[in-house]
């Protein structure tokens, strides 16, 4: 699992250049069950597409062997999720693992 998720951080960095990337989720914890879980990335770009359009990019960037969703913020957006105590925003920059950035 840790080599399939170095790989797909690599594959974030070299196709999307992003400013971050937060691994969260049950792979953070410590919890992944590859019959039942997914690896979850949070990944902060400026890009002016929508949320929808920036996740879509990503889900075609990146080739994976494991399940992975992804969540892309640009950083105003989350500069304003964090100011307005967004308890999700925050879960995920309290126990998610940064892997880039």
């Amino acid at each position: 699992m840790q080599r399939e998720i170095q790989d797909i951080t690599n594959q974030i960095v070299q196709k999307y250049q992003p400013e971050k990337i937060i691994l969260f989720g049950s792979a953070a914890r410590g919890e992944f069950d590859p019959e039942k879980s997914d690896l979850d990335f949070f990944v902060v770009k400026n890009d002016r597409r929508s949320i929808h359009k920036r996740m879509i990019t990503l889900y075609r960037l990146v080739e994976k062997k494991l399940p992975a969703d992804f969540l892309v913020y640009t950083p105003k957006e989350l500069e304003t999720r964090l100011k307005l105590g967004d308890p999700f925003i925050k879960s995920i920059f309290e126990e998610g693992k940064l892997l880039y950035g």
